[in-house]
């Protein structure tokens, strides 16, 4: 079971954070970690993934695109990949819409590319955010009836737009839905919906990101048209991975094999746009991981839709000339350099609204300006989220201060989609997850909804459950940190959501010397010195502003990560780390380093 150890609280004011050590050593653990081929320390972090079998373990070790499920245990895969056959076979024009974020446009990307390889008449669209809205709208269903559209595919969206597809109904198209959103009270009254979310829906795997289902629905059309199912995976599962990891989706199951194996088709791939993405994000001939897709390219694919037309991202992932994916690739640059720029002015105001309307002890925070980019506020919501460990939902209202679009994030312990939910009678729509979600809210209701959902949070949520915590995998020695740990634990890659990045607690490090690190000295590099062993090299990002608590000569207790660093063509092993404490620290100890000098 696992354990908050609150002796090992940093207690700082700036940041106190509780240590929670996720170790049982139970009889069962113990057996698992025995018949295992890896370290104790490997099959620890195993089991503290749910991994609790050999034969789990074995497929998360060693994935395969080859062992991934039967597309067409899906529910509304045969209906749907039957009546798509039709629409290609007899020439009927077919309309992609996808959404305006990463997920989206990939999606919509990956199924565009296999229907022109199978000779379909096909045409695309993505919404503006601010100009459509989220979905798809009554403007896009009336369009596609003047193009001549009578079969519409979604990708990542569609589920919930009910009055769209009643519409495209009326004027006869048929709507076929790919998406993975959840299902709220009501289901759009499309032809097939292909969401593994829906109820009665019993494929092995829910957790797919909406370009996941796209892959899926590709997959099983391509199988039944003939072609190599095989060599479709291997050539389309770097889109998948992209939107994947963009979509911040569990990287455990189908998702961690197509991110897996989609990273190793990015180091190779022939599609332009990508390689020129590679290009401007400075990734070209270096190794590619699941950070380099969250943090590199899933940004400036989104920096689209929240900057600007979507319609760029959509167009470098399906572009076959060079020049064009470069100057497309360059724009997106740009625009992304915009969003970073907007996002901090936004940040910084949002954490001014709380302090001036003194809700700092409110359990959600719902926080709204005029001056807002309706296309920033998810990024920004979950920076508050992420420093003060509780929900927040950021709202962007329109001129007139009538409507207001917004997203929301959340914490392990609340359940954002089914708050919403609770809440939606005062909302104009909602739709999301559990830990993201996206609405609408009129201004004249925004103060009961502001109420409500904090009614909500009031019943479910502890102050435990928001402390800011860091989880640990278990606790090891210094000395065992070293390339044979290292390099073991590249078999659990890619990280992300639900596969983080392992993390282990040392005790009694000495601290030997520290630098600056950074243009403004905002990080620190420390030599850490054990038992026995060279000292260990370890990075503290963000942690300038602490460089007189960690004094040399200090003994400290440590949480951290375990990398291979490649710099200059040479591998060394550092610690990442992720939060400090005295040595023999109690829960009412200021955060001031022991000093054993």
């Amino acid at each position: 079971m696992d354990t908050i150890d609150k002796s090992k609280t940093n207690n700082t004011a700036l940041n106190p954070k509780v240590w929670r050590i996720l170790e049982t050593d139970s009889p069962a653990e113990i057996e698992f970690a025995r018949i295992l081929p890896v370290s104790p320390i490997v099959s620890r972090v195993l089991w503290n993934r749910g991994i609790r079998d050999a034969g789990a373990a074995k497929r998360f070790l060693t994935p395969d695109l080859d062992d991934m499920h039967d597309p067409f245990l899906m529910d509304g895969m045969v209906a749907a990949v039957g009546r798509t056959r039709e629409a290609i076979e007899r020439k009927e024009k077919i309309l992609i819409h996808g959404d305006y974020d990463v997920d989206g446009v990939t999606s919509a990307a990956l199924l565009v590319r296999v229907f022109k390889i199978l000779g379909a008449d096909i045409t695309w669209y993505v919404p503006h955010r601010v100009n459509d809205g989220y979905d798809i709208g009554l403007q896009a269903v009336e369009r596609a009836k003047e193009d001549g559209v009578s079969l519409i595919i979604t990708a990542d969206c569609g589920t919930s737009a009910v009055e769209s597809v009643k519409r495209a109904n009326e004027l006869g198209i048929d709507v076929i839905v790919t998406d993975h959103h959840e299902v709220g009270p009501e289901m759009a009254p499309a032809l097939v919906v292909v969401n593994p979310h829906k109820p009665g829906c019993a494929y092995p795997f829910r957790d797919l990101a909406g370009v996941g289902v796209a892959f899926k629905f590709a997959e099983a059309l391509v199988q039944e048209c003939g072609y190599d199912t095989a060599a479709y995976r291997r050539r389309f599962c770097d889109l998948a991975a992209i939107g994947t990891v963009g979509d911040v989706v569990p990287l455990l199951g189908e998702n961690r094999t197509l991110v897996k194996f989609g990273i190793e088709e990015l180091q190779r791939t022939g599609k332009k746009g990508l390689k020129a993405l590679l290009d401007v994000s400075g990734l070209t001939g270096r190794p590619i991981v699941s950070h380099s897709l969250a943090f590199a390219l899933a940004p400036r694919l989104n920096a689209a839709g929240r900057m600007d037309d979507p319609s760029l991202a959509l167009e470098l992932c399906l572009t076959c000339d060079d020049a064009e994916a470069g100057a497309l690739a360059r724009v997106l640059d740009t625009k992304n350099q915009e969003r970073q720029a907007a996002q901090e002015l936004m940040y910084n105001e949002a954490e001014k609204q709380i302090i001036t309307r003194g809700i700092e002890s409110s359990k959600v925070f719902v926080l709204s300006s005029k001056g807002w980019h309706p296309g920033i506020v998810g990024i920004v919501a979950g920076k508050i989220t992420e420093k003060h460990s509780r929900p927040s939902v950021l709202i962007s209202m329109d001129e007139d201060g009538i409507v207001g679009v917004g997203s929301a994030r959340s914490i392990d312990a609340f359940d954002l989609f089914a708050a919403l939910m609770q809440c939606r009678d005062l909302l104009v729509r909602c739709g999301g997850h559990a830990k993201a979600a996206g609405l609408s809210v009129d201004a004249c209701k925004l103060g009961e909804f502001e109420k409500a959902i904090n009614d909500i949070a009031d019943k479910s949520l502890t102050d435990e459950d928001m402390l800011p915590g860091v989880d640990v995998d278990t606790v090891i020695e210094l000395d065992a940190v070293g390339y044979d740990l290292a390099h073991e634990l590249r078999l659990l890659e890619p990280f992300g959501h639900a596969n983080k990045e392992p993390v282990f607690m040392s005790e009694h490090a000495i601290i030997l010397q520290k630098t600056r690190m950074g243009s403004t000295g905002s990080h620190l590099r420390l030599k850490l010195g054990r038992a026995s062993g060279e000292p260990l090299e370890c990075v503290a990002f963000g942690w300038g502003d602490k460089d007189e608590a960690l004094r040399v000569g200090s003994l400290i207790d440590v949480c951290y990560n375990v990398q291979i660093n490649q710099y200059g063509g040479r591998e060394t092993v550092q610690m990442v780390l992720r939060d400090a404490r005295p040595s023999n620290a109690t829960i009412s100890e200021p955060f001031v380093a022991q000093n054993i000098a």
